[in-house]
């Protein structure tokens, strides 16, 4: 935001997904967990920010974001086929946590952490899409302002802070780490360790930490829809 002027904004939403003009819904916030987030801290994708600033608290709102502006197109080149030996625990391949469907947390050697989806499992190779769930799709977003107000860059550093002792094991980016997970409810589309993020597909365990390969300098890391690219997993808003 410009002159460091950061917002506070609480939400309820629903997410849909657009194609061919039919929607198709994504996920929702739960009765008493609104999304909650602060402005110019790379919480949410740019252009949900940009959209849901217009509205003022105790306000409805809807607007759609085109795939340009939300989670770009799907590339195959972000389907890729690991080594089995990557997922190896204790000497035992991690089955609990590795299996079809599972959306699981990733770290390449520059430290950069990914959610990736198990599309298969070989013999010799684990393939895991890389893509965001929602990677060439068009969203719509509907629902109701519960805040939208200034915030000082105290309260913003004092929220952060807390979020790391609590949440974080290493450094996270925005203004001083955006942690957390938003839970939501779902419909089709089984998406884990939320933040629209999030991925798609059910953990199939989960707290086993993350698995590190070896990778490009994407940027992905734990999924967010209206809560931008790039956030630790682990806890709760």
């Amino acid at each position: 935001m410009e002159n460091n002027i950061h917002r506070l904004i609480v939400v309820d939403y629903e997410l849909y997904s657009v194609e061919n003009g039919k929607e198709t819904f994504i996920e929702k916030t739960e009765g008493q967990k609104p999304m909650q987030f602060y402005t110019g801290c790379e919480m949410t994708i740019p252009a949900f920010e940009e959209e849901i600033v217009r509205f003022e608290t105790d306000s409805d709102f809807a607007f759609s974001l085109e795939k340009a502006r939300a989670y770009g197109e799907y590339d195959p080149k972000s389907v890729l086929a690991l080594d089995k030996t990557t997922f190896i625990r204790d000497g035992v391949f991690d089955e609990e946590t590795i299996c079809k469907d599972a959306v699981i947390p990733l770290q390449n050697q520059e430290g950069q952490h990914f959610l990736g989806k198990v599309l298969d499992i070989g013999d010799e190779k684990v393939t895991i899409d890389l893509n965001h769930p929602l990677a060439g799709k068009d969203l719509h977003f509907k629902g109701h302002v519960l805040q939208n107000r200034e915030a000082s860059e105290e309260e913003v550093r004092d929220f952060f802070e807390q979020m790391n002792q609590h949440h974080c094991s290493g450094g996270c980016g925005g203004c001083g780490g955006d942690c957390g997970e938003h839970k939501h409810e779902h419909g089709d589309g089984e998406h884990c360790c939320g933040k629209h993020g999030h991925g798609e597909g059910e953990c199939c365990g989960g707290g086993h930490g993350e698995h590190k390969h070896e990778h490009g300098k994407g940027e992905h890391c734990c999924g967010k829809h209206g809560h931008g690219e790039g956030e630790c997993c682990g806890g709760e808003h």
